[in-house]
């Protein structure tokens, strides 16, 4: 769904969102985890209630930016705009990995940018968690494995001189694949806002020993 309009006579709004219907899954706590993401909260998925989720997020957002640029100060022409995707990253082994994008501008002094990625477990119909994965997600092992890869995969890119913490830990932002387990950390979580987005990769046959053994069979590593 996408629109734009008029706020006041120097700036313009956008607004454009896309979601996805999933007709197959009906278990409701699945889908209720899917659409959380976006604080979309209904008592059906159905590709018309969505719809009219959409269209009251439309109508909110136009309604609020155009109270908020009653008395804000502008010469200048601006385009206000908010953005959000949701997409099919993978499907494999009944994982069903789900990324969800978005950005703005507001006004400020920059825009902003997220991007997130949560897996969903389709044969046991729940929302996958790290201790899915990591037999022992809170042990001192895995921040050091992250700060290591970070700065690993870090050559060139300096964002190494843009951290604000002195250890990094496992978020809930993670997918994975045959040979990794990614974690991303948008801007400032770990590092300034130049520093963006930080995709860290851990192989995974550097850290097998500490992983779930159903997690690894069910991906078919041995």
């Amino acid at each position: 769904m996408s629109d734009s309009t008029k706020l006041n006579k120097n700036i313009s709004a956008q607004f454009s969102w896309k979601i996805l219907e999933f007709p197959t899954i009906t278990k409701k706590s699945l889908l209720d985890s899917i659409y959380s993401v976006n604080d979309i909260h209904l008592e059906n998925y159905s590709k018309e209630s969505l719809k009219s989720a959409l269209n009251s997020k439309m109508k909110d957002y136009f309604s609020k930016n155009k109270e908020n640029t009653k008395d804000f100060p502008s010469d200048l022409e601006q385009t206000w705009n908010e953005h959000a995707e949701m997409d099919v990253f993978s499907r494999e082994n009944d994982f069903l990995t789900l990324k969800y994008t978005g950005d703005g501008f507001s006004g400020g002094a920059h825009g902003y940018y997220y991007e997130y990625y949560k897996v969903f477990d389709l044969k046991n119909n729940k929302t996958l968690q790290l201790s899915d994965i990591l037999m022992t997600p809170e042990s001192s092992i895995w921040k050091r494995a992250l700060m290591d890869n970070f700065l690993k995969n870090d050559l060139g890119k300096d964002q190494s001189q843009m951290l604000l913490v002195k250890e990094i830990s496992p978020n809930r932002n993670f997918y994975f694949d045959q040979e990794n387990i990614y974690f991303l950390y948008n801007q400032y979580e770990i590092a300034a806002y130049a520093a963006g987005p930080i995709l860290i990769k851990i192989p995974i046959s550097d850290v097998k020993m500490m992983l779930n053994s159903e997690w690894l069979k069910r991906m078919g590593i041995k």
